[in-house]
């Protein structure tokens, strides 16, 4: 039976990947819909870009959800510095022919976990407003999940400030309460996402001719703009992938239980994650850290299921304008 799921996030050029990977795996993931939030660009934006993604994949059905477009106590930082304008600089996507639903993603996490007859896993792609937010206002709605995903946070350096990883930064009170929340998390850090370079050499098995693989290459050939050399000089480093890739393909990741702690004081360190990797505060872990990645068998498998979501989208019929 395919895993339910429910993909957070701010999309984002990592964060398209990562969505069209979870759509080309329907056998194994069942996606329940997107919410989108406030973080890459605005959320107006991120949700028609999370609407232009399903539709390039051939699953306009899927449904998209409009969240939060402002961290709970901080003044919104984006990041079009990287992404581009829109957020999805090199795609080049149609404009959607679906509008998102009309419900508030916060309100339809609650409801669906609320009525969900089985566990439902959460991936959280950008900042956790939505998530904290949907904890606060329905507590008893952690019981139902089976498992929160979270690309956020860095054992090291941060990519946003010396100090925090973006989408901690951009809402580290979230991050904060989502961490404290009890639900069983497994956390990508930036020291492991890093290793998820998008090389040329790892880019060879994408098809060119197939109009999936065409934008995907678009988007990781670009010029790279500020921020995106911390994970090296040859290539765009793909975040957000690696959370969908690691209910994929489990075994080709290893971390370790950690306890993690968020600083949510303004000042130089705000959104930096404490993760005591070595287990020396004592502290009862509440995350999973991921610690490193089998890129080049994880990009060889995502450059496959690119294709079946080409050979998918080939059969379509074309749309009538």
């Amino acid at each position: 039976m395919a895993r339910a799921i429910v993909i957070d996030t701010d999309p984002g050029q990592d964060d398209a990947l990562a969505i069209l990977l979870a759509l080309s795996s329907a056998a194994d993931l069942d996606l329940l819909g997107v919410t989108t939030v406030a973080g890459n660009v605005g959320v107006e934006q991120t949700t028609v870009n999370a609407l232009r993604i399903c539709q390039l994949a051939g699953r306009s059905d899927v449904p998209v959800y409009k969240g939060c477009p402002q961290p709970i106590l901080r003044p919104l930082h984006t990041a079009e510095f990287v992404c581009g304008p829109d957020g999805l600089a090199g795609m080049h996507l149609d404009a959607p022919r679906h509008a998102a639903r009309d419900q508030h993603a916060v309100a339809f996490l609650i409801e669906l976990l609320r009525t969900s007859l089985a566990p439902v896993t959460l991936c959280a792609l950008g900042p956790l407003t939505n998530l904290a937010l949907a904890f606060t206002q329905a507590p008893e709605i952690k019981a139902k999940i089976d498992r929160l995903v979270i690309m956020g946070g860095a054992r090291d350096l941060g990519n946003m400030t010396a100090a925090a990883e973006f989408n901690f930064f951009v809402d580290p009170h979230a991050a904060a309460a989502v961490l404290r929340s009890g639900v069983p998390i497994t956390l990508f850090p930036l020291n492991a996402t890093y290793q998820a370079v998008a090389t040329p050499a790892r880019l060879k098995g994408f098809d060119e001719d197939g109009k999936v693989g065409r934008h995907v290459l678009s988007m990781l050939r670009r010029e790279r703009p500020g921020g995106a050399s911390l994970g090296g000089n040859d290539g765009h480093p793909m975040h957000d992938p690696c959370v969908i890739a690691y209910l994929l393909w489990p075994q080709l990741f290893e971390g370790r239980d950690c306890h993690v702690d968020m600083e949510t004081a303004e000042g130089t360190t705000v959104g930096r994650s404490t993760i005591d990797w070595w287990g020396r505060s004592g502290q009862t872990p509440n995350a999973h850290v991921i610690g490193t990645v089998n890129a080049d068998e994880m990009f060889a498998r995502i450059a496959a299921s690119m294709r079946i979501l080409d050979e998918r989208t080939a059969k379509e019929p074309k749309a009538i304008s």
